[in-house]
């Protein structure tokens, strides 16, 4: 597979973008789910997460995870 250069800098990308603010950082996030949505059906959508998360390191998994926890604590306020 050929990588373009977007896909050869993601993780020096997504470093600077983790020591920037919370705007920009929701920025990356919100765009990449943008286009994780809009570009698959459900099921291959599950599949692909299936994929991603094979990937993910330790750090990566404990960050998701309090994300994960926060969005919780944050629907059940409404």
């Amino acid at each position: 597979m050929i990588k373009s250069s977007v896909e050869k800098l993601s993780e020096t990308i997504g470093f600077d973008i983790g020591n920037s603010d919370d705007e920009t950082q929701a920025n990356l996030l919100n765009g990449f789910c943008e286009g994780l949505v809009n570009s698959m059906r459900e099921d291959k959508l599950q599949k692909q997460i299936c994929y991603l998360v094979e990937h993910l390191n330790n750090k990566s998994h404990k960050v998701l995870k309090e994300i994960a926890e926060f969005i919780e604590l944050k629907e059940k306020d409404k």
